[in-house]
């Protein structure tokens, strides 16, 4: 009991658990990398967004600048009315809360007016973005730096104000702040991790982030056209309640055919357990009856040995033909008798012979003539077809003799109309081929299928035992016999037996 519960166990674990777990982390691993990608490439659309609009942002404020600048240039008196910029200055200022801060500075880089009263006379020229605009006569955008006191990243933007004869007059100068991205991205993903990167790979923006988030994370990257700067961002985090509503469906899945798989064995098992106890069985049954066979045959014999001399003795002394017809019924009888108790004897525990060496070609030529004049009596034409080389088997020859008259007698009984016997003897590579075919009634497929068991017969009069000794001195030659039959067609049997190599 414990042993069956043990391969039970077994058979469980290698057909469902082992399978199930590899299945089911092959479809989950495959839906994990699946969200992890559509994960990444959301990030990637996110990311290009946000890289459209600080381009947006970025052209937007110099385009606002040089349309300034060039009402600016239009003033005659552009460096002595300072109230007056002043005051356009900080409407502006006001208007767009993107700047920190606007200023109007000298072509000698002095800041002259702006919107922080604090800024005025502070000197400029050294500084990068305004010797490019000096020297480009263009808009220029500086690198992004610290501003301590208001603890955020800014920009500054030179734009040049020319005069009527083209010179370079005044310098519009503003002042971004870079923590008005960061608040857009915040508002449009409040759930995107993003940074802003200068030339330098310094951090100038950056959204929500956790303290453990290392640049590794940020894996989907972008850079800007119009500024030095790379958008770095971690892809969006993943929906583990999503992975497992699109798992679970696989999950069943596979443990349903897993399952189906284990029952499918299970019943494989079984069957072939059952086959195997009801062979056993008939084994047991077979040597059952060997054994009492054997133990009662010359029990048998003797008597009807007996009885046959006595009525051998009174058909002789009396000859009218009513006793003689009882008394051949009586030896019939007794003969029949005989013949089952033979194979009773053969069935359960065959006669030891001595195997050797003989043609069946030889075989076959000595049982002709008995088999020709039972098939003259059944009205059958029996023809041979023997291959011309020796077929030599190392075999007892009187039970292949029992075996090929058991078979003949079987077919010329299936032919009661009359018929075709055929007995074709041919060499199949290292094998002798025998077969016996007719053209009778044929069996049944039903039937053909218990053709081999113990006492089945289709006949009035049969053992059911005849085919069970023809098959059992067949495997006691190593050989091989098959029954193949259709209905109304006839039936074909074939015995292959080794040829002999000594």
């Amino acid at each position: 009991m414990k042993q069956n519960r043990f391969k039970n166990l077994t058979l469980y674990i290698v057909v469902v658990i082992i399978p199930s777990i590899i299945g089911i982390f092959y479809f989950t691993h495959a839906k994990y990398n699946d969200l992890v990608h559509e994960n990444i490439n959301e990030t990637k659309k996110m990311v290009d967004l946000h890289k459209n609009h600080i381009e947006q942002f970025i052209g937007e404020t110099v385009t606002s600048l040089e349309m300034l600048s060039l009402v600016l240039s239009s003033e005659n008196q552009l460096l002595s009315n300072n109230q007056y910029i002043k005051d356009i200055l900080v409407k502006t200022y006001y208007k767009d809360p993107r700047f920190f801060s606007i200023y109007l500075a000298s072509s000698n880089g002095e800041i002259i007016t702006g919107t922080r009263d604090a800024q005025e006379g502070t000197a400029i020229f050294s500084r990068s973005y305004f010797q490019t605009a000096l020297q480009t006569r263009k808009t220029s955008i500086s690198e992004a730096y610290y501003n301590e006191k208001n603890d955020q990243y800014i920009v500054t933007i030179a734009s040049p104000v020319f005069n009527q004869a083209d010179e370079i007059q005044a310098f519009l100068v503003a002042d971004l702040r870079l923590d008005y991205i960061e608040n857009i991205i915040k508002l449009v993903n409040p759930d995107l991790s993003l940074k802003i990167y200068d030339m330098n790979h310094v951090v100038i923006a950056k959204t929500k982030q956790q303290e453990n988030d290392d640049d590794k994370k940020f894996s989907v990257t972008s850079y800007l056209n119009n500024v030095p700067w790379m958008i770095a961002a971690k892809p969006l985090p993943l929906d583990y309640q999503k992975l497992l509503s699109l798992s679970i469906v696989y999950i069943l899945l596979i443990l349903v055919i897993t399952h189906i798989i284990f029952l499918f064995i299970k019943y494989i098992l079984l069957k072939r357990k059952t086959t195997y106890e009801r062979i056993q069985n008939e084994a047991q049954k077979l040597e059952l009856v060997g054994t009492l066979a054997a133990s009662t045959a010359h029990e048998i014999r003797n008597p009807l040995t007996g009885i046959k001399g006595f009525i051998q003795l009174l058909s002789e002394k009396y000859k009218d033909e009513e006793s003689q017809l009882y008394f051949s019924v009586i030896k019939k009888e007794i003969n029949r008798i005989n013949q089952i108790v033979s194979e009773f004897l053969m069935l359960g525990k065959p006669t030891v012979q001595k195997f050797e060496r003989h043609d069946l070609r030889e075989i076959i030529e000595e049982l002709s003539p008995i088999i020709d004049s039972q098939a003259h009596l059944h009205n059958v034409v029996y023809q041979t077809f023997i291959e011309p080389a020796p077929l030599i088997v190392l075999c007892s020859k009187d039970h292949i003799k029992q075996v090929i008259l058991n078979l003949t007698k079987n077919a010329l009984e299936a032919m009661p109309l009359g018929g075709v016997l055929t007995i074709s003897l041919s060499r199949e590579n290292d094998s002798c081929k025998l077969e016996i075919s007719d053209t009778g009634e044929g069996i049944p497929e039903e039937a053909l299928s218990k053709i081999f068991t113990p006492f089945f017969t289709m006949k009035d009069t049969g053992t059911g035992l005849g085919l069970v000794v023809c098959q059992r001195i067949v495997h006691m030659h190593k050989g091989k016999i098959e029954i193949k039959s259709k209905v109304n067609e006839g039936t074909v049997v074939s015995i292959c037996l080794p040829i002999s190599k000594e």
